[in-house]
């Protein structure tokens, strides 16, 4: 949630960029480091803009477990063959984003909450355009 309260700015620019690439239909590809942290966040409030369910989103997330041991074996690449201190790196377990939905719904109410109280964007044309744009009728 840390990254969810600290990054508003950052992640409010990005949820304006994928909206203005989807009006504009324009590719767009999004990711951090390892994909998973605030490239997970990031996915999951797109996701549960467009309306898709909060398990299919956690699903999604936990996809990134596949490439859990290709990550590791580039950091230890990169590392002189260390392997890395934080037990979770590549790691994308479902309690994760359970636990990330769970707190943005207990203090938000909602993803459109969040998106509306935390960063400020009026939720409902962001996701019109969203839905219009990503998904097929």
């Amino acid at each position: 949630m840390g990254v969810a309260q600290d990054g508003t700015k950052e992640i409010r620019s990005a949820l304006e960029l994928v909206a203005k690439a989807a009006e504009s239909n324009t590719p767009l590809a999004f990711h951090c480091a390892s994909g998973k942290d605030r490239t997970g966040l990031l996915a999951a409030l797109i996701l549960g803009l467009l309306g898709v369910p909060e398990t299919t989103i956690t699903e999604d997330f936990t996809l990134t477990e596949l490439a859990a041991p290709a990550l590791l074996a580039d950091w230890k690449a990169r590392n002189n063959g260390r392997t890395p201190t934080w037990p979770g790196f590549g790691r994308a377990p479902e309690a994760v984003m359970r636990l990330f939905l769970a707190e943005l719904a207990g203090r938000y109410g909602s993803i459109e909450g969040y998106v509306s109280e935390a960063l400020s964007l009026d939720p409902q044309p962001l996701s019109e355009t969203l839905r219009a744009a990503l998904l097929e009728r």
